[in-house]
């Protein structure tokens, strides 16, 4: 086994993630992948990386208090600065109507904000791996997402919030991590949860993974690839849009979107796709907006009048001049 230190120092190489004397938070559940990416990361202390150790306990299983526990004592002995919070997910879930794995990531993210912002930084290092990705790109295509979506997770994504996350591990293997952490006498915890076939990805992780691997055992890999072109070309179509946004917009403010419909329609279909997207997520976001109502949104932009009813209190209106996204508009 190649000595994952090696990997992660020349995948920092190319990526730009950290440099001498830089502040780090590092998100650690306890789990094998967070456990393992500190322990690494440890290694570049002699750089003059600075690195603290942020644990949220979500208040969701009976394990919790003992994680956060365990993540106190380990960053305790190994000499590292460490903020322990605690949120009570499920009361936000309910406040905001929303499932658990939606309310646990905004109070996560959240959290890492705070802690990011008290150390001094914007960056926070995060546990996800190579399978990790795989599991996310098989998702997304099961919802059958385009380039965005397969493009999955990137090494390093700036948030709204200012939030810059690093992922120093996408590119090694569950397999790999697991056999650092037995090999450097490493004890990770275990979430039972990870398991329960209650959770689509987990039955991705625990079926749908190991049948494609009977067809490609290198699958994870071959997934990790897809997910890089698919980032790479999504970042290209990006790019000429962001080219030929002011000459589409006639107005965009709080309340509606307005796009020339005579440009928008001399726009390649996939430059359409990403302009109604576009205009869909300065209004509100694209949370509950899927393909479907993507492709209902062309249908209707090619008509000279009509109108769509969207996700989150949207419509599209369209006139012989114009394709308008507005909000609360329903006469």
């Amino acid at each position: 086994m190649a000595d994952l230190f090696w990997k992660v120092q020349a995948a920092n190489r190319e990526q730009h993630w950290w440099h001498s004397g830089a502040k780090l938070v590092v998100a650690v559940s306890g789990g094998p992948d967070s456990l393992c990416l500190l322990h690494l990361l440890r290694r570049f202390e002699a750089d003059g990386l600075q690195l603290h150790v942020a644990h949220l306990n979500h208040g969701l299983r009976p394990q919790a208090a003992a994680d956060a526990a365990f993540v106190a004592a380990t960053a305790a002995d190994w000499g590292l600065p460490v903020t322990v919070g605690e949120r009570d997910v499920a009361a936000l879930a309910q406040q905001q109507h929303s499932g658990f794995e939606a309310a646990a990531r905004q109070a996560r993210y959240a959290f890492l904000r705070d802690v990011a912002t008290a150390v001094g930084t914007d960056d926070v290092a995060l546990g996800h791996t190579a399978d990790d990705q795989a599991e996310t790109v098989l998702l997304r295509l099961l919802r059958g997402a385009g380039p965005t979506g397969l493009a999955a997770m990137r090494p390093r994504t700036e948030l709204a919030t200012g939030l810059v996350l690093l992922r120093p591990l996408l590119a090694i293997t569950r397999e790999e991590i697991e056999a650092y952490c037995a090999a450097h006498g490493l004890l990770p915890r275990q979430d039972a949860s990870n398991t329960s076939p209650l959770f689509v990805r987990n039955r991705v992780r625990a079926t749908l993974l190991p049948a494609i691997k009977t067809y490609n055992p290198h699958i994870v890999q071959t997934l990790g690839r897809t997910a890089t072109v698919c980032a790479d070309e999504d970042a290209y179509i990006r790019s000429q849009l962001d080219h030929l946004w002011p000459e589409l917009v006639i107005q965009a403010g709080d309340h509606q979107v307005v796009l020339d419909r005579l440009a928008f329609r001399n726009l390649p279909r996939a430059l359409q796709r990403r302009a109604l997207r576009r205009a869909m997520e300065l209004l509100g976001g694209l949370t509950e907006v899927g393909a479907d109502h993507t492709e209902r949104m062309l249908v209707l932009a090619q008509q000279e009048h009509g109108r769509l009813q969207l996700p989150g209190g949207r419509w599209l209106r369209v006139r012989p001049a114009t394709l308008s996204i507005e909000q609360g508009v329903d006469e």
